[in-house]
Parts: structure tokens; C-alpha cells; sequence
């Protein structure tokens, strides 16, 4: 069968000739070019075209009947037994079983693709793979994997599954298998574009739009594993502020509640006696304020019993169930009654798998085991065609609740799992319980460029890596003076911020993170806060501090991307497959990205001063990058300018990430790094002709919606050496006085100020 392929296209294979609606993830309501295959076309092969080329070949499917269980207690009361695990208290069932509650089925899907197109996306996985040919994966929820039915491929579409199933994909021999543990039917959308923007803006219009977050979730998050209590929180403020550090947020870790009630969303009073004169202070000095929660809740727990009550409880009677609106509208009272009520701005929806049954051991089990661990567990208490997709209706409880409770504060929900169209909820992926080694801080920003081009648009990390070391930080959580530390807590780092070849790492992440979509900071071990790497003057304490004021510079460009990813279907965290495909060096290059249009970001992931036990290495302080072609650059810091389509062995001290911005850029920056996000000063870099949108609000609600916003179009050209700021936008007061810092390719810098009235203006800035 030859098929023209549009913009989108749904084809779905059935095994019963019938259609079915498509799934959660699926919120689109138009009516898309459909192919359908019937029974008897199992074999057939159906070729997709477009403009009179033939670039995918579907090539086969299949169909085998499933079973569909539910797990419930026998007898109908329940022996209930707590344990505590790495991944916190959880509460198992030892009297439950399984019930057979209907039919699906397993299904295969083949493609045959081209022998030199790379293929990207699936989400986060663990291994840092970035170009999935020749690799089988597996795609379920788990602590440090995230999987998203997607793949995209360097020819210039993606194929986007709809399926909430567990599923595995592998590629040999050009052909693609995907094989879905339990669906109704097949389906998939065939996504055509002349770009990945374009192709992500496709994945977004058939899953919905990623909302606009907080401007201070554009700032810098300070969190660790754990503050104890309401006064730590605010001496933690205190010395932020003594030290003249910006930050935006200060994260409450687990244990917010009263000893033995795990994931109760009731304060322990004697820790936390007030919160709302915790967060009043916290606010006066504009910091936000975010609490973990947990969906399962210990046996006994008034939160526990109020479920239980109300028969919102997973038959292990200790997780809630998501997928019930009622269980999800009970879940948010109990939000609400004393976190949000008491000045809450931010929920950290911890442990959203929820089952990690392969978190346990000292040797890292072989992946189809863990996988099908994964699935045992959860399909046993969720139908096994909805099993990947518990952290989205968790999500969307919060997200629906919280707005409809208030309009006052935007949702912003920072979650370890999750799956397409999370992104409208108000929701920052977090890349889960990592450990500090150079290989792994390598691999995650694979991770994040998969995630990205995989349609979500808000992923960060824990800066630094979760286990910073391994066995003597377990033996401290697990209380005991014996025994070595599971498979995922390998540290390299025993200690921590003692040891110097821990200081460089975190440097290094950090300088990764602030370029990241949001930038966290986080981890157990050893204590993340700037001031444990030194003082004044100690060049790791100056080079942290340097780059999280760095991020509020860069705030007004961050916070106007922010805009655009939700008016556009942008991507901040960008595969250099964006901006340059056209360039086949950058098929494979998993190691840079840009940051928005302007910021080239090349990280630097090797030790070069030390490694751990403060050995000193004394290594080369260089650093090869590749400047994509058909564009020049600007070397960040110097300002000197490079040709594209090379590679250059440019200096990289742990003071300084190699980035270089792109000729042409237009950046709106606050010089002072203040948090309101306001520009004063407007970089312009030769070479090409440049534009780009800046964008304010107030920052907190949802009053944008209504025309409380500014926004300012700038446009360089050039030929004429003139910046164009166009017509303002919008009822929101805008800035009218900016300097401007024009920076040419023979190393001048010309400084012109320009006023503002908000009506159109050009200006001539090179003489």
C-alpha cells in the first residue's frame, strides 16, 4: 500500500475491525488522514510518502490475545506488612491476589528504515544512548528512566505511539520492532516536518500544550536530602541572603511528617510548628517554597485512613489510586488543608512510578529481568493498558485541583515519572536518584536531549548526582555498620565536599545546569549549599556563585523561551538536530546542545584537576568543542569570534564551561541579575541577521492569559548594522531605557543607549 503522508498522519492496525478513541496522552480532537489495516493485512506492506519519495515502510504487525488481571484481597481484609526500602517506607499486601478482569493484547509493529538515518528520542533511559540504531530498550517507569513513545529520525519525522502500555523497542538490520505489552489496538501518528521544531510542535498539538511555569522556576532551586526542620530552612535563607547569593526556591525533602506516618501531608508540628509564617518569610525575600509528597501513604496514617475510607486506595492499601477522580479529588484536600493553604508554591510528587521492584541488590540486574520485574509489579495494580501512565493522572489531579482552588499561582509539579502531555499539567521531569561518576554526569545530558526531543519540554537533574558517594552513605541511611551498598549507589565520592575531586565534578554539573531548562540542586551524602565548597576567594565557592548569578542574567532570555515553548511548542534544551541538521557532523554529536537560539553549550566531562581522595591529576585544561557550519560564533567570555563547520581545542579551566554564542544573536539580559527578570541591556553579535521576542509578566499567576503581559519584538539586520524593537504587546509595564552592547567579528565592542517609549524604533549600532 503507498500512502501519502501529511503533517500528521494516524494509521491503526486492528486486530477486531473496529477503531478505537485514542489514550491518555492523546488530546488533540482533530480529525487526522487515517490509514487503517484491517484483518488480513498483518503482512502487508504499507509505504509512506511524501513529496514522491518514500522515507518509512511499515512492514508488518501482529496481534496475540492477553489477559488482563487485577489484583485484589482475599477475603476482604488485608495483612499488611511495612517495610523500609532505599526508596523510602512501603507497605505490601501479604494476602492479596490477582483476578482476571478482561481481554487485550500483545502487539508487534515493524518498520523498515534507511540504512544512514539516526533515529533519537524514547525519553530518558539510563545508558545514555542518543542515536538508537542497533539497540534493543525497554519502556517502563522506573526510578531514572522515563519513557516516551516516541522516536524521531534525522530523515525528518517521528513516529509518536499511542500507547500506555509498557513496551520494548529494538533495531537490527534496518527494521524497527515495537512490541506493546498490552493494547486494544495499534496505533501510531506519523508526524511529518521540515524540522525538529516543527515535528515537536506536532508531537505537542497531538498531546497538548506545555503551560507557562513561575519565573522564579527559572532561577536557582536549592534543595538536599534533607533540612530537618522550619528553623534550618530559615537559616538556609539567611545565609543565601548574608551572602548576597540569589535564590529562588528552598525544597522540603520527605519526612515532612510525624515520624512512622510516610507520605501523611500533615507537618510534624515540633519540627515545622508554623508553616505559614515559614513560607511568609520565605516570600519576603522571594523565594519560593516546594514540599515533597508522596501517592502512597503508611498504614494508620490519618491521610492512609481518610483514603482507605473513601475506598481510594490501590489494593496494596497504602498507594492511592490515581486513575480514580475521586481518589484524585480527596488527594488534593489533602493537599490543601494545611501545605497549600500554608503558603505551599511547588509540589515535588516524589516516587510517581510508584513500584521500583528492581531497587535492591548488590549487582545491577540484566535488562529484560528488570523489565519484567517492572511489569509484574505494575500491571498487578493497574490495567496493564494504562500501566506506563500513573504519574500523568497523578499530575493531572494536582494540576486541575490547584487551578480550579486558585488562580493566583501557576502549578509547578517537579516529578521522577512521567508520559506524553504531562507537559500541560505544569510539570519539570527530574532525572531520578543518580551517582556521581564523570560517566554518569556524561550520559545525563544524552538524557536530557532525548527528553527534549521526545516533546517535553521542562527536564533537569540532581546538580552534582543524588549518592555522592557509596557504602558509608548507605550504612548512615540504613543505620547499620555493615554491608555494601546496593547497585545504583556507587558514588565515587566517600567525601563528598571534602574531597576536591568531588568540588570539581559539582562545579563542572553545576555549570552544566545552568544552562538546563531548570536548575536544581540536590543530593543526600553531603550538603550542596554554595558555602560548602569554600569561601571568597577558593576558586570552586567563587566559580558556583559566578554561574548562579549567571542564571539570573540570562533570566529575561530564559523567562521569554519560557513564553515561547508555550505559544510556539518550543524546546529550550536543543539537539544541535534543531538548528543543524544540514550539517552531518552533528548526527551523532550528544555532548553539546544549545540553549535557546543563541547559546551554544559544550560541558566539560572529565576530571582534569582531580579525582577521588583528592588525588591531583594535573591534566590539560583544554577542552575540544565543534562549532556547527553555515553560522559563525562568539567565544563567551573573550568574545573573540570562530568560524563554523570545525573543531577547536579552546581553554577550559573548572572556572569557565566552554559556551559561544551564534552570530546573529539578539539576548535580552539583566546586568544586576535581579530576579524580576527585567532586561537593561540588549547583546547584539555581527554576522547575521538576528531576531528575538522578549517577554514579561508578573510572574506568579495566571493573569497573562488576560493581556497582563509585555512583549517586545527585536530584529537585527545585518547588512544595515540596525536594531529594530517593534510595537509593544500587551498591558504589562515594560522597561524603556536599555543599553546596548554591540559586539563585532573584529573583537570591537560598541556600547549605545537606547530609550524605549513601547513603539517602534531602529536604531543604528555600528558606526
Amino acid at each position: 500500500m503507498r500512502t501519502e503522508a501529511g503533517f500528521i498522519t494516524r494509521v491503526v492496525c486492528t486486530p477486531d475491525e473496529s477503531i478505537k478513541d485514542p489514550g491518555m496522552a492523546i488530546v488533540s480532537r482533530r480529525e487526522y488522514d487515517t490509514v487503517v489495516c484491517s484483518p488480513g493485512m498483518e503482512g502487508e506492506e504499507v509505504d509512506f510518502h511524501k513529496d514522491g519519495g518514500l522515507f518509512l515502510s511499515q512492514i508488518g504487525y501482529s496481534f496475540t490475545v492477553r489477559e488482563i488481571f487485577k489484583y485484589l484481597i482475599e477475603g476482604g481484609k488485608a495483612k499488611i506488612v511495612t517495610r523500609k526500602t532505599i526508596d523510602g517506607e512501603r507497605s505490601f499486601v501479604e494476602n492479596a491476589s490477582t483476578v482476571k478482569t478482561g481481554d487485550a493484547y500483545t502487539g508487534v509493529l515493524r518498520f523498515k528504515i534507511a540504512e544512514d538515518e539516526a533515529i533519537y528520542g524514547l525519553g530518558q533511559q539510563e545508558n545514555g544512548t542518543y542515536n538508537y540504531r542497533g539497540v534493543k530498550e525497554y519502556l517502563y517507569q522506573n526510578n531514572m528512566k522515563i519513557p516516551m513513545p516516541v522516536f524521531l529520525s534525522s530523515r525528518g519525522y517521528a513516529v509518536f505511539f499511542d500507547a500506555d502500555c509498557l513496551m520494548t523497542y529494538e533495531e537490527q538490520g534496518n527494521e524497527i520492532t515495537v512490541t506493546f505489552d498490552a493494547v486494544n489496538q495499534i496505533s501510531y501518528y506519523l508526524i511529518q516536518g521540515k524540522d525538529f521544531d516543527t515535528i515537536v510542535r506536532g508531537i505537542r498539538e497531538l498531546t497538548g500544550t506545555a503551560v507557562m511555569l513561575p519565573r522564579w522556576a527559572f532561577g536557582y532551586i536549592q534543595s538536599r536530602e534533607r533540612y530537618k526542620s522550619q528553623e534550618e530552612i530559615l537559616k538556609i535563607k539567611e545565609e543565601f541572603k548574608k551572602r548576597n547569593i540569589p535564590v529562588s526556591c528552598l525544597v522540603l525533602d520527605w519526612k515532612s511528617w510525624e515520624e512512622g506516618k510516610w507520605g501523611n501531608k500533615i507537618m510534624d508540628k515540633e519540627r515545622f510548628p508554623n508553616l505559614k509564617e515559614m513560607t511568609d518569610r520565605l516570600h519576603e525575600d522571594d523565594i519560593a517554597f516546594m514540599i515533597s509528597i508522596w501517592p502512597n501513604m503508611n498504614k494508620g496514617c490519618e491521610n492512609n485512613l481518610e483514603m482507605m475510607e473513601a475506598g481510594g486506595l490501590l489494593a496494596n492499601l497504602s498507594t492511592y489510586d490515581a486513575f480514580d477522580p475521586k481518589a484524585r479529588e480527596l488527594y488534593w484536600k489533602q493537599c490543601e488543608r494545611e501545605l497549600f493553604s500554608g503558603g505551599t508554591d511547588a509540589w515535588w510528587c516524589d516516587s510517581t512510578e510508584p513500584f521500583t521492584p528492581d531497587w535492591n541488590g548488590l549487582v545491577k540486574r540484566e535488562e529484560e529481568e528488570r523489565y519484567e520485574l517492572a511489569k509484574e509489579n505494575l500491571t498487578r495494580y493497574f490495567d496493564a493498558r494504562n500501566a506506563n501512565t500513573y504519574a500523568l493522572a497523578h499530575a493531572k489531579g494536582i494540576y486541575e485541583h490547584q487551578t480550579a482552588a486558585s488562580r493566583k499561582k501557576r502549578v509547578v509539579n517537579l516529578t521522577r515519572s512521567g508520559s506524553p502531555s504531562i507537559q500541560q499539567y505544569g510539570v519539570i521531569l527530574w532525572s531520578g536518584d543518580i551517582m556521581a561518576t564523570w560517566e554518569v554526569f556524561r550520559n545525563q545530558i544524552t538524557e536530557g536531549l532525548s527528553m527534549c526531543m521526545s516533546g517535553i519540554p521542562y527536564w533537569t537533574l540532581d546538580i552534582g548526582a543524588f549518592f555522592a558517594g557509596s557504602t558509608e552513605g548507605f550504612r548512615r541511611f540504613s543505620n547499620v555498620t555493615e554491608g555494601e551498598a546496593p547497585w545504583f549507589w556507587h558514588g565515587l565520592f566517600e567525601g563528598g565536599v571534602k574531597d576536591k575531586g568531588y568540588q570539581e565534578l559539582y562545579t563542572r554539573w553545576l555549570q552544566l545546569g545552568t544552562f538546563l531548562p531548570v536548575m536544581r540542586s540536590h543530593g543526600t551524602d553531603t550538603f550542596r549549599e554554595p558555602w560548602n565548597f569554600g569561601e571568597q576567594g577558593d576558586k570552586y565557592y567563587d566559580t558556583i556563585v559566578e554561574y548562579i548569578n549567571l542564571r539570573y542574567q540570562m533570566l529575561p532570555y530564559t523567562y521569554s523561551l519560557a513564553h515561547k515553548v508555550e505559544k510556539e511548542g518550543y524546546t529550550i534544551m536543543r539537539s544541535l538536530m534543531f538548528d543543524f541538521a544540514a550539517d552531518k557532523a552533528v548526527k551523532n554529536i550528544a555532548d553539546e546542545f544549545m540553549y535557546g537560539p543563541s547559546y551554544l553549550v559544550c560541558p566539560v566531562t572529565d576530571a582534569m584537576e582531580y579525582g577521588p581522595e583528592n588525588k591531583a591529576l594535573g591534566l590539560s585544561q583544554t577542552w575540544n568543542v565543534y562549532l556547527p557550519s553555515k553560522t559563525g560564533w562568539y567565544h563567551q567570555k573573550t568574545k573573540e569570534f570562530y568560524l563554523g563547520g570545525a573543531t577547536y581545542e579552546v581553554e577550559a579551566p573548572v572556572t569557565w564551561q566552554p559556551v559561544f554564542i551564534r552570530a546573529g544573536s539578539v539576548i535580552p539580559i539583566s546586568s544586576r541579575g535581579g530576579k524580576d527578570g527585567v532586561a537593561d541591556t540588549i547583546e547584539v553579535y555581527e554576522g547575521a541577521d538576528g531576531r528575538f521576542t522578549y517577554y514579561m509578566d508578573n510572574g506568579m499567576d495566571y493573569s497573562y492569559e488576560e493581556g497582563e503581559y509585555a512583549l517586545i519584538p527585536m530584529e537585527y539586520d545585518d547588512r544595515d548594522k540596525t536594531l529594530s524593537l517593534g510595537a509593544k504587546e500587551g498591558n504589562y509595564s515594560y522597561p524603556n531605557q536599555f543599553t546596548v552592547k554591540y559586539y563585532s567579528r573584529d573583537g570591537r565592542m560598541i556600547t549605545k543607549e537606547l530609550t524605549y517609549e513601547g513603539l517602534a524604533c531602529t536604531m543604528i549600532i555600528s558606526e
